[in-house]
Parts: C-alpha cells; sequence; structure tokens
C-alpha cells in the first residue's frame, strides 16, 4: 500500500503536468482538441485516495447484552 507522502508526491506531479497541457493546438490552417477529462479524474481519485489514508482509523468495539438466551 501506498503512504500518505508517496501519494502527495503524486499529486503534485499530476498538478505539474495538467499545467503543461494544451487543449487545443492550432499549427497552420488545422487544428486539433484533446479531451483533458482523464488527468481531472486522476486527480480527483487521487483526492480520495490521500483522504482515505490521511483519515485516522477508529476501532469500534460492539458489545450485545441480551436478558434472553439467543
Amino acid at each position: 500500500m501506498t503512504t500518505l507522502s508517496d501519494l502527495q508526491i503524486r499529486r503534485d506531479s499530476l498538478i505539474k503536468q495538467m499545467a503543461s497541457l494544451q487543449k487545443r493546438v492550432t499549427h497552420g490552417d488545422k487544428s486539433v482538441e484533446f479531451d483533458l477529462t482523464q488527468a481531472s479524474t486522476a486527480l480527483s481519485m487521487l483526492d480520495r485516495e490521500i483522504s482515505r489514508a490521511s483519515e485516522a482509523r477508529v476501532a469500534r468495539h460492539i458489545r450485545v447484552r441480551s436478558g434472553k438466551d439467543l
């Protein structure tokens, strides 16, 4: 399992890459438009993993009592 610092490093790297991405490239009379949803989806997945890894795990105990023979 990856650590919180590894996930943060990945996130920072992805943000740097997203900053350099171009949505539309034009050369002469031709232009190409790229879909950047994969990068934003990857960023949201990393954010979810970071929040899940940073949450403190709470140990929960359930005690069941009964007056009848169960």
